[in-house]
């Protein structure tokens, strides 16, 4: 679906939206000249009759390009017949984006295979325990052999060197770098707080 007919159906959305809101705030204050006639009528008898309610607040529509909670971007090749199920899901009105239509998709499908995301995250906590025990069992390896001094290691430690999220060794990398390569922590964090 182009862009400019998402951005035509979202004129139409807000005109419609515009159109009932004029019809309930017209119909409420017709209420209200009828509750004002009411209230000078019962005055005098020292009576006042009960406001009439607000209306309720109509939900305005939301823009094409508003992403609720969604700010993540990732690009994905996928088949034809994907595709066309995506553009079904478009045209047919259900989703205004295939944007919006994959990322359902993808929210679903996460949830209709929690059985294995359960396992993988699983999985991938050993594999950090033993990739850490492994880096700590080749810093001692170094130390014992003589490569590393006791001191380097601590000398590493303090300066950052290493990444605080999954331990691995950034001494070949540049001094300012910011994001660990290996796990994606953030190390500016890190030395703020150190």
């Amino acid at each position: 679906m182009a862009r400019e007919e998402l951005r035509e159906r979202y004129r139409e959305a807000v005109s419609e939206w515009r159109d009932r809101y004029r019809d309930v705030m017209n119909d409420w204050k017709q209420r209200m000249r009828e509750w004002k006639n009411l209230a000078r009528s019962s005055m005098h008898e020292g009576y006042l009759p009960p406001l009439p309610p607000l209306p309720p607040p109509l939900p305005l529509p939301s823009s094409p390009s508003a992403s609720r909670t969604r700010t993540n971007v990732v690009a994905s090749r996928m088949g034809d017949e994907e595709l066309r199920v995506i553009d079904m899901l478009v045209e047919s009105g259900l989703f205004t984006t295939r944007s919006e239509a994959v990322a359902y998709l993808v929210s679903e499908g996460i949830k209709a295979r929690n059985d294995i995301v359960e396992k993988v995250s699983s999985t991938l906590e050993d594999i950090r325990r033993i990739r850490n025990e492994a880096q700590e069992y080749v810093k001692k390896l170094r130390m014992d052999i003589g490569i590393e001094g006791p001191e380097a290691a601590e000398e590493s430690v303090q300066e950052g060197k290493t990444c605080p999220q999954c331990g691995k060794g950034l001494t070949s990398l540049p001094e300012d770098i910011s994001v660990c390569p290996y796990c994606g922590a953030d190390l500016r964090e890190d030395e703020e707080n150190g």
